[in-house]
């Protein structure tokens, strides 16, 4: 007999992997959680306080409006502010070796003139820089590179484009216009329906309170993406040519605020649709699998506007990040820093306090006098007693017994010797001495002051090093797109050639070798200056996209954003000529000179390094033949001005003449 069947139990089928978010879910969650990141930082660091307190918009400690303000934080950030952005920064482009042969420096000096026609356009890298960098106390500073080309409706469209010869129609045999053909297809070219009119670049100021950060640490080389929100009329999204076009006609308003606002608790949409429309989106950068992704919320479809891949000119993101503020390493890592006006909060409301403390005070301390209706005759007589300016004035009173003086309360000292302890923890906390804000230390020598001015520099120059970084990153990241996109010729100023530049040019042009042009120099000082006025002073040139594509390194000159008066550059030169009166004989070597100049901040001009550099020279030579050592000879042949030297001259001349 078989044994009976036990029932036995249903597999129950093993759970399906959970399937992977899509693309547009995944950049839903990080926006989500850059914004509550950016909510805590702002919360836990009293970011909008500083901001507030920034603006003279100051309370107490019990909340309540104060009604005495002195306004610290804005006169220490007007006092920091100019030594680190005053104007317009000088660029330096180099080539380095990569993926394109290296290239001569007077070609990459074109790449300068582009940067620095881009930023004096309109002074936009001034106003912009300078809104990033006041920002970049409490938050950071953000410049982003922004490409606009401008296109107009062609009037020639649809009509062949003809073949020029040196400007002027090409013909053929029958002396009809000959049409350009599309070498592949053989077809005739015709004029586009739009053309390029004008190109616009720009470095363009973003507010830090609308970045949206990843949560991956304070390293930026180490995030993956990073985003911006952005708040446009509704029209003008729908008119966006850059979103898809089946969904700009879907869009719908989720904004009633032109400028985002802090809170979740701000109304998201109009009671009344009678104001101005507009839309809040979030354009986002995917630096990991390079593309450019954007997303509103609040519409009836859950799409990207865009999702694309990076176009060509965008370096990763097109945003330069200035961070000032300490990073924050530990215990939760986070992207944003530390605000640099942080620590500013305490010690400008506790000044506010006392300050208030001894203006009630004084008011308290005023003599008060208690008198009956009946003391006086008349009001007159009161008012010599109790307000009158004037010595030994009488005033007639009815009753002496009627009237009592009240004794004057004091001071709290206290309060007194707080005020020097503020003033000593806010120029500790700010890095500010005593004689940067105009109110020296009583009682310190002036060797402690140097000393205090010595240490608050060495600091300020790491702010200064990350502020040349900045412009650094702003300025190769635009360099990039220029070399990009750059369609129509640009007409951009060469700078002049330094002291090496002239002589590898001379050595390059007209094959004149190094020691031959040091030779000549010692012989004729004055020669190698008016070549150089003719051939290596400020050109013209118009620079091609061509011209352009070369590796190449931005920097920005050390101090070169810094405020220089007259003052201060008189200082450097008259100083500068005092070291040179102490030891000539730096002016003998080209390189030593050139260092020793550095020093001073760039004040001094390399022309004039060249001038003293020849001027040495002839010196020592008029001292050696007055002292009878001149080797020259009678014939000539190896003195400085015999008849090879006058060959030389000849020849380099010749060469000019037919150069020129």
């Amino acid at each position: 007999m078989p044994p009976p069947r036990r029932n036995r139990r249903p597999r129950r089928a093993a759970p399906a992997p959970p399937s992977a978010p899509s693309a547009f879910e995944r950049w839903k969650s990080r926006i989500a959680r850059a914004k509550e990141l950016r909510h805590a930082w702002e919360g836990t660091f009293d970011v909008e306080q500083g901001e507030r307190f920034y603006l003279g918009a100051q309370s107490d400690l019990e909340g309540q409006k104060s009604k005495l303000v002195i306004n610290r934080f804005a006169s220490t950030l007007k006092t920091l502010r100019p030594n680190l952005f005053f104007e317009l920064p000088k660029f330096f482009v180099r080539p380095k070796a990569g993926r394109t042969e290296p290239v001569a420096p007077r070609r990459a000096a074109a790449g300068e003139g582009v940067l620095e026609a881009i930023a004096r356009q309109d002074d936009h890298l001034e106003i912009a820089g300078a809104l990033a960098i006041t920002q970049s106390f409490f938050r950071i500073g953000v410049l982003k590179i922004c490409y606009a080309p401008r296109m107009e409706p062609n009037p020639k469209a649809g009509e062949p484009i003809l073949q020029t010869r040196g400007g002027e129609p090409l013909l053929d045999e029958a002396g009809d216009p000959v049409a350009l053909r599309d070498p592949l297809s053989g077809e005739i070219v015709t004029e586009p329906t739009e053309v390029l009119t004008d190109e616009l670049y720009r470095w363009e100021w973003v507010d830090a309170a609308n970045l949206l950060l990843p949560d991956e640490g304070p390293d930026p080389t180490k995030w993956t993406w990073i985003g911006e929100e952005i708040v446009v009329p509704l029209e003008d999204a729908k008119a966006d040519v850059r979103f898809r076009a089946d969904l700009r006609a879907r869009l719908v308003p989720n904004e009633v605020y032109r400028r985002l606002r802090p809170g979740a608790d701000r109304p998201r949409l109009p009671s009344a649709s009678t104001g101005e429309e507009f839309l809040r989106y979030v354009e986002g950068y995917d630096i990991r699998r390079k593309r450019w992704i954007a997303l509103a919320d609040g519409q009836s479809f859950e799409d990207f506007l865009v999702d694309e891949p990076l176009p060509a000119w965008i370096d990763n993101d097109p945003y330069a990040l200035l961070l000032l503020g300490e990073p924050i390493l530990g215990p939760d890592p986070m992207p944003w820093p530390v605000p640099v006006v942080r620590d500013w909060l305490d010690p400008q409301r506790e000044y506010n306090i006392r300050r208030r403390q001894i203006m009630e005070g004084a008011k308290r301390a005023a003599r008060k006098v208690l008198y009956t209706e009946a003391a006086f005759p008349d009001e007159d007589e009161a008012t010599k007693a109790l307000q009158s300016p004037d010595d030994m004035q009488a005033a007639k009173v009815l009753d002496l017994n009627q009237i009592k003086m009240l004794e004057v309360p004091e001071l709290n000292m206290d309060i007194w010797r707080d005020i020097p302890l503020l003033d000593a923890d806010w120029r500790g906390i700010t890095n500010q001495p005593g004689t940067r804000m105009l109110a020296p230390e009583r009682g310190v020598t002036a060797t402690a002051d140097a000393f205090a001015e010595r240490a608050s520099a060495l600091r300020d120059s790491e702010m200064q090093k990350a502020v040349t970084r900045w412009l650094a990153s702003a300025g190769r990241k635009m360099l990039q797109c220029v070399t990009e996109t750059l369609t129509l010729d640009f007409w951009v100023p060469l700078r002049e050639m330094d002291d090496k530049e002239f002589g590898l040019y001379l050595e390059r042009v007209f094959n004149i070798p190094l020691e031959m042009q040091t030779m000549m120099a010692r012989a004729l000082p004055g020669l190698k200056e008016s070549f150089r006025e003719r051939f290596g002073q400020h050109k013209w040139l118009s620079v091609t996209r061509e011209s352009l594509i070369f590796e190449a390194d931005v920097t920005v000159v050390p101090g070169s954003t810094r405020p220089r008066n007259l003052d201060t550059e008189r200082h450097d030169w008259f100083r500068f000529l005092e070291i040179l009166g102490r030891a000539p004989q730096l002016a003998l070597s080209r390189l030593l000179l050139q260092e020793t100049a550095a020093k001073f901040g760039g004040t001094i001009d390399e022309r004039l390094l060249d001038e003293l550099t020849a001027l040495a020279n002839k010196m020592v030579e008029v001292n050696a033949r007055q002292a009878g050592r001149d080797q020259g000879g009678t014939n000539g042949a190896a003195g400085p001005g015999g008849p090879q030297t006058a060959a030389v001259l000849q020849s380099l001349m010749g060469s000019a003449g037919g150069a020129g």
